[in-house]
């Protein structure tokens, strides 16, 4: 009888879902929140910019319910509550960020944004469309005409922009699915040193 039970809870909010329209949704809804969990692995939000430690993911960490563990066949009459939750973790530092995954990044300023520092980014499969620099600090010119024009030859739109704007883009493009990349400069005081991290 649970099983029915839950099930017809199931039914019955999925019928609510798809019967959502415009005028039902409210001030401060989070229009991204469908789009972003779309298809068969979650991807990741840029959610939070601290100046002194770094960029806080949301969708990096599963956390599966005890329940999920334990029988895969009653997962699927589980209740929403159940289902699995993304939890938040704190990037110390410059971050690289893709739809699905995020890197540290070695980069602590903008004059160690270089082209060689980015190849992770030319090696993605499948190859991202925009990468984003997002960085409170403008970068060297020079370099950063050598940058756009390197990607641009492997068909990659570089802009240039501050860190929460670059964020925010990178958030919205990656929800309407797009191969978008964003590389984060986050002048940090207290972060890792690079020989520690291993990061790119």
């Amino acid at each position: 009888s649970d099983l029915i039970t839950n099930r017809t809870q199931q039914q019955h909010t999925t019928n609510l879902v798809s019967a959502r329209c415009l005028s039902s949704i409210s001030r401060g809804q989070d229009l991204l929140a469908d789009s972003l969990a779309f298809g068969t692995k979650r991807r990741i939000v840029l959610d939070s910019y601290y100046p002194d430690a770094g960029i806080e993911v949301l969708g990096m960490l599963e956390i599966l319910s005890p329940i999920l563990e334990a029988s895969s066949s009653v997962s699927s009459f589980s209740s929403e509550k159940d289902q699995p939750e993304s939890d938040s973790l704190l990037m110390n530092g410059s971050t690289i960020a893709f739809p699905h995954a995020c890197y540290l990044w070695k980069p602590n300023n903008a004059k160690e944004v270089t082209l060689d520092s980015l190849s992770i980014v030319m090696l993605a499969e499948p190859s991202v469309e925009f990468l984003f620099i997002g960085s409170d600090t403008p970068l060297p010119p020079r370099e950063l005409n050598k940058i756009k024009k390197e990607m641009g030859k492997r068909h990659i739109v570089v802009e240039q922009m501050d860190v929460m704007n670059a964020m925010g883009t990178f958030n919205i493009l990656n929800g309407e699915d797009r191969r978008v990349a964003v590389a984060l400069v986050v002048n940090s005081n207290n972060s890792r040193t690079n020989e520690e991290d291993g990061s790119w």
